[in-house]
Parts: structure tokens; C-alpha cells; sequence
């Protein structure tokens, strides 16, 4: 694999986040997209041995694009610093729970799964099935390799309970989320190993019953 020249060309974007300069070294950039796009299409393959609603999801359907949508803005630089990718059925903009991978150097990179900003409508969804069955996400995040790879749900847990639910609910630290998403990070050493894409699908199995009981609750 070539996480490590898709590394470098990240480094150097990080440090010169230009239109100037991705033009300068576009043969560069569009090498890298297509390392990157190697290692999703391989993983794609994989993750529908254990995710057959993924069969009929093209690669390309899951790709990020680099440039950032608010680059206008005055002094934003152009260009995100990484490659991600969002796979679900669908692809990356489904509303169903998708499979992250970044690659990021700065010992960014990461895999994982889950919906990292639901809409309000989704919001509410998913806090009403937590309000339903308060010990099915519970018992999930506690699994032992769960917690051991993923350690817990990221993002922002909002200070006051959610509208309808009371401050003594049993799952209200779970109720309190903006998101709901876990991730496991590499360092930079490690994603250029070789064995780094066979890495992957043990992680992903592990986000199988979190996106099970996300989509039962947003289906």
C-alpha cells in the first residue's frame, strides 16, 4: 500500500493550504486521491462480508472531496489537511450510519462508524430509542472490545437535558450527545505498515451493533 506518499502529500498541503500550490503539484494530489481510492475500493470489498446493504455502493459514492465548501470565507484555506471517506448505503451523504476512514497525518488518522452530526429530526430519533431500550446502546459501548478499541462515543454532549427528558433519566449522560460516533486513532507510524488495511475489518466489526441499533432507530 501507499499511505506513506499520501501522508507526505498531506504534510506539505497541511503547510502550503493554497490554490497556488495544489495547482503547481496537481499530479501529485491526483496520485495520492487515487491511493487513497485504492484503499476505500479494497475495503469496500471487505466490509460487505459483513454489511451485505452495502452491494450495491460504489466507491466513488463514499469519497470526500478535499475542498473545503467554505473556502470563500476570508483567510479559510482552500483544502481540508486529509482524505475520508463515508460508507454507507448510499454513500457518503446517506442518512443511514456509515463507516468513517481518515487519513490524516499528525497521528490523525482514524476508522470507526456511527453518524457524527444527526439533523434534529435524527436527534430525536435516536434519543427516543435510547428512551425505549436505555440498556441497548449501554451494553454496546460497555462490550469489551468495544471499549477497548473505540473507548466511547466522541463529540459534544450538550449541558441541560434534551427537551421531554428528565435530568434523573438512567441514560441521560447517553441522551446528552450531539452525535453519536466512535472512532479508533492510528498514529502516522502505523498507517504505513503493511498490514494496516487488514487492520481495518476487525475495527469495523466492532461498529456492527452500534449501526444496528442507529438505523433501527432512523428506519
Amino acid at each position: 500500500m501507499h499511505q506513506a506518499y499520501v501522508l507526505r502529500f498531506l504534510e506539505d498541503l497541511q503547510q502550503h493550504n493554497s490554490k497556488a500550490w495544489m495547482d503547481a503539484h496537481r499530479d501529485r494530489y491526483l496520485q495520492a486521491k487515487s491511493y487513497f481510492k485504492e484503499l476505500v475500493e479494497e475495503l469496500l470489498v471487505q466490509l460487505r462480508t459483513i454489511d451485505p446493504d452495502l452491494h450495491a455502493t460504489s466507491t466513488a459514492e463514499c469519497l470526500f472531496r478535499i475542498n473545503k465548501n467554505d473556502f470563500s470565507k476570508k483567510g479559510e484555506a482552500p483544502y481540508k489537511g486529509y482524505f475520508a471517506a463515508g460508507i454507507s448505503p448510499g454513500g457518503r451523504h446517506s442518512p443511514l450510519a456509515n463507516y468513517v476512514l481518515v487519513l490524516e497525518p499528525g497521528n490523525r488518522s482514524r476508522a470507526g462508524g456511527g453518524i457524527r452530526k444527526p439533523t434534529p429530526a435524527q436527534l430525536e430519533l435516536i434519543r427516543q430509542e435510547i428512551d425505549y431500550s436505555p440498556g441497548d446502546l449501554e451494553a454496546i459501548l460497555a462490550e469489551p472490545q468495544m471499549h477497548e478499541q473505540f473507548g466511547g462515543l466522541q463529540g459534544v454532549q450538550q449541558k441541560a437535558a434534551p427537551r421531554g427528558y428528565a435530568r434523573s433519566h438512567p441514560a441521560i449522560d447517553l441522551l446528552r450527545y450531539k452525535g453519536y460516533q466512535v472512532l479508533h486513532f492510528f498514529d502516522d507510524g502505523e498507517v504505513q505498515q503493511p498490514d494496516f488495511s487488514s487492520r481495518l475489518l476487525p475495527l469495523y466489526r466492532q461498529v456492527v451493533p452500534l449501526h444496528t441499533f442507529l438505523n433501527r432507530a432512523l428506519t
